[in-house]
């Protein structure tokens, strides 16, 4: 359960989100935007929380679901990685293999490094990690993506508490982002 002030945090920065997705409601210890933005579905951010050596770290995930996505794949993770050791580089899409790598279906994979406008907005992108997942209980897709901002810091000592502001335009690359792989994972051609 999340504390007052840390749900408080996680509370303005859903106003950047509902801009774009419309009000949010309460949804346990986060927020689900019911309006969404088609083709993905959904969409919801919450706080993981990390437990540090007298702190805790609440971190943003922001997550949705792409239901109808025709591509069952056997690989069940694919990540959005960047060339480049020291500075970061072009943006790409890796699967991450499954039990069997000769079994892999790279049919989704291959769907998101070929799209150039997906990939150029990629670029811009400042989060920690953006993850496509197939649930295979479900069959369906989801896609999670954990921003630099957004996040609640809470230390023991010396009793300290901060919040990392998400800023506006990175809520709305994370939903366009989200939105194009929904599109091109839905088989619909639009430009996001």
């Amino acid at each position: 359960m999340l504390d007052g002030k840390a749900f408080q945090s996680l509370k303005t920065d859903s106003q950047h989100f509902g801009r774009i997705l419309g009000e949010p409601i309460t949804d346990g210890n986060g927020f689900l935007f019911p309006a969404g933005s088609p083709p993905l579905e959904g969409f919801r951010i919450r706080y993981d929380t990390e437990r540090k050596f007298l702190g805790k770290i609440y971190v943003m995930m922001a997550e949705g679901g792409i239901p109808g996505a025709g591509l069952f794949p056997t690989s069940e993770r694919i990540e959005l990685r960047y060339s480049g050791f020291f500075r970061k580089g072009k943006p790409f899409f890796l699967s991450v293999p499954a039990k069997d790598p000769k079994a892999l279906d790279h049919r989704a994979l291959q769907l998101l490094n070929e799209d150039s406008f997906l990939i150029e907005r990629c670029r811009d992108l400042e989060i920690e990690f953006l993850r496509v997942v197939f649930d295979s209980r479900d069959k369906t897709w989801k896609v999670q993506a954990r921003p630099y901002g957004g996040s609640f810091i809470k230390i023991a000592f010396p009793p300290l508490q901060y919040h990392v502001v998400l800023v506006q335009e990175q809520a709305g690359l994370i939903v366009s982002v989200m939105k194009r792989i929904a599109e091109l994972m839905t088989g619909m051609d639009g430009q996001g």
